[in-house]
């Protein structure tokens, strides 16, 4: 089993924003907000939403012990999608999400951990995941406008692109250099546009990594807090783990 078949990462990360329910009418002092009516308690909300999103370094040396990273010098590693809310009563919420996360990376070396230097592959990641994830949550009114969260959920995430590894030829003036110090940038592996060297790859038959599944579990735990910024608007500010981590905002309406 290859080291992406391992790369099933599992996190919590759970933002708990705990506080005492207000009961009382809100009052605006200064009369610069003010709602028309409570907002009702069955209600629901479509949302867009955006977040940054990240496998971060640590798990990935689990099972590597060199690779690429996101939000280094290859993409901005982002994702984008919509919500589907019903707020059930007082205390919870039943939602379907849609996304769209880019996790490309620039291209380097990946050594898997354990193997010897010459064993280090060029690698190409160009991935996204489709996901649609369904999720309860748990807010407290705090006041009328503002209702932290905790919650969770699953779904399946569909793999596109493709991982793309191109390995030195053994006895190659690449393959030589492997072990020493500045191996992974010398002239002999790249080329100065940062591709493989001809010399020392054989560029026209890379390898297609095909251990990875189609279709993978997405698991979400996450936290945050809404804020009803007018009757009918909402914006929201939340953290988490979404099988990979995520810090993004939503903003949408509600009915």
């Amino acid at each position: 089993m290859s080291a992406y078949e391992r790369l099933a990462v599992v996190v919590l990360v759970l933002c708990s924003l705990a506080s005492a329910p207000a009961w009382a009418q809100y009052v605006d002092p200064d009369d610069s907000v003010r709602f028309s009516g409570e907002l009702e308690n069955d209600e629901f909300m479509i949302l867009m939403r955006a977040r940054a999103v990240k496998i971060p370094d640590f798990m990935l040396g689990l099972w590597f012990d060199r690779h690429a990273s996101h939000w280094g010098d290859g993409p901005s590693n982002m994702s984008y999608g919509a919500e589907f809310v019903w707020r059930k009563g007082v205390e919870y919420e039943f939602s379907l999400g849609i996304d769209y996360a880019d996790l490309s990376m620039h291209s380097d070396f990946w050594l898997e951990s354990g193997k010897s230097a010459t064993s280090a592959e060029f690698t190409e990641i160009d991935m996204q995941i489709v996901s649609v994830v369904f999720s309860t949550y748990w807010f407290w009114d705090v006041q009328p406008w503002f209702s932290p969260f905790v919650g969770g959920g699953i779904g399946p995430g569909i793999i596109l692109g493709d991982i793309v590894k191109y390995k030195p030829r053994p006895d190659s003036p690449c393959y030589n250099r492997l072990n020493g110090a500045d191996a992974y940038s010398s002239p002999e592996c790249l080329n100065a546009n940062g591709q493989p060297n001809e010399s020392s790859f054989d560029v026209e038959n890379p390898k297609i990594e095909d251990s990875l599944p189609p279709v993978v579990p997405m698991i979400n735990v996450s936290g945050g807090a809404r804020f009803n910024v007018g009757k009918h608007a909402v914006l929201k500010l939340e953290t988490g783990f979404y099988t990979y981590l995520f810090a993004g905002v939503s903003l949408g309406g509600q009915w």
